[in-house]
């Protein structure tokens, strides 16, 4: 008999953190869903011919230069915020000991 897996916790996410930068193809997703997106499409229909559009783009140096801008922004506000007294990864509350 198997035993039970016990669930890992969940890390609490910092509302104060930057934002993560986007890849290439997230800006160009952005960009392009409205053009990809036709009545009765599915997310994942979208996704899919998103990722089929993707393949075939010739010229991907625009949406490259955005996403290396973004992680420059990322990068930059995550050193400030490092360095803003936060650790980068919320405590755990721990358990308090009867006495």
């Amino acid at each position: 008999m198997k035993s039970p897996k016990m669930k890992a916790e969940k890390r609490k996410k910092d509302p104060n953190a930057p934002k993560r930068a986007q890849s290439a193809y997230m800006l160009w997703l952005n960009e392009m869903r409205p053009k990809l997106t036709k009545p009765g499409m599915s997310v994942v229909d979208v996704s899919r011919a998103a990722g089929v559009e993707w393949a075939t783009v010739k010229d991907k140096s625009r949406w490259e230069k955005m996403a290396a801008e973004e992680k420059k922004r990322y990068e930059k506000e995550m050193a400030a915020y490092k360095a803003g007294g936060s650790s980068g990864s919320p405590k755990k509350a721990g358990k308090a000991k009867a006495k």
